[in-house]
């Protein structure tokens, strides 16, 4: 949850700059693989179960996807380009 004042900042300016974008991608990376964890995890333990960690990490994760769309569109034109967040980019 301490991400939660990141991206609202984030959403706030419109802009951040190049580090603070390549910190929260890495967080949201960070989380996206959790998520990789727990599918193989269940796939190959006998009765792992933990559907209060599954949600938390599914909505965690859905958190950075609007970010990330932000991200990736401003990072394919220049990786020193500094991300716009909430106008189309």
């Amino acid at each position: 949850m301490a991400i939660i004042p990141q991206l609202f900042m984030l959403q706030k300016l419109g802009e951040c700059e190049n580090l603070t974008s390549h910190y929260v991608a890495m967080l949201g990376m960070y989380r996206l693989l959790y998520v990789i964890n727990w599918i193989y995890r269940y796939t190959h333990e006998y009765h792992y179960s933990d559907i209060i960690v599954w949600v938390a990490g599914v909505v965690q994760t859905a958190l950075y996807m609007d970010f990330f769309l932000h991200y990736f569109q401003t990072k394919k034109k220049g990786i020193n380009n500094s991300v716009k967040i909430g106008l189309p980019v």
